[in-house]
């Protein structure tokens, strides 16, 4: 009785598992993973820094134009034009600063000195197919992390300091709107991927623009 008992849970068990097996084979079939890589738009970005009274130079800002990289998941349930995902993008602006500053006290030489803006960005989405596999339309929601860094130099009667700061990070919210288009490759495809991304609350209502290659496999 006893090794009936243990062979029938034996074998429940295994038909659990190859079911559970089945289902994951099942949800991977329908799944897909991509990689971009590409240009990027800071509506942010300023100009040009540096300036301030004579006894304080501050340098900050990054350039308008740099560079974007990531990669999501999503899933189209059998049957339907829609699927829907998560992503995580990373943003990052730069500018090169080559400064000499004589201060009461000593000399300053910024050498290819790099102030890098980086904005992270962790989404979910929504897709739907326009053109089957070919044009999708998205829309998502983000939540974004971002430090601004900046070299400061005050001089005054006593000494010079010199601070190199990243700040606090700071968090914002938003949504995204995009478009994108593939071209099938044997088991994957590659595409041209566009997004604008909106943050409310700032005089620029529009925080940043990307406009990369994407390569898509599916899982």
């Amino acid at each position: 009785m006893i090794k009936i008992i243990i062979l029938s849970t034996i074998l429940l068990l295994f038909c659990s598992l190859q079911s559970r097996a089945q289902k994951l084979d099942s949800i991977l079939d329908r799944s897909t993973l991509s990689f971009n890589y590409g240009l990027s738009h800071d509506f942010f970005a300023i100009p040009e820094g540096g300036g301030g009274p004579s006894n304080l130079l501050e340098f900050y800002g990054t350039s308008g134009w740099g560079q974007i990289f990531g990669f999501e998941y999503s899933y189209r349930p059998e049957g339907k034009k829609n699927e829907w995902g998560f992503g995580f993008s990373k943003q990052v602006h730069r500018r090169i600063y080559n400064e000499q500053i004589q201060t009461s006290f000593t000399y300053i030489e910024l050498d290819n000195v790099a102030l890098r803006d980086i904005k992270n960005f962790h989404y979910i989405h929504w897709k739907r197919h326009f053109i089957e596999n070919k044009l999708l339309g998205t829309v998502g929601l983000y939540n974004l992390r971002y430090r601004d860094p900046s070299v400061t130099i005050f001089d005054n009667s006593n000494e010079t300091l010199v601070l190199i700061s990243e700040s606090s990070i700071n968090i914002d919210f938003g949504i995204f709107l995009g478009v994108e288009y593939y071209h099938d490759i044997r088991n994957f495809q590659i595409g041209l991927r566009s997004r604008l991304f909106y943050t409310q609350g700032y005089s620029e209502s529009f925080e940043s623009f990307e406009f990369t290659p994407v390569i898509r496999f599916k899982l």
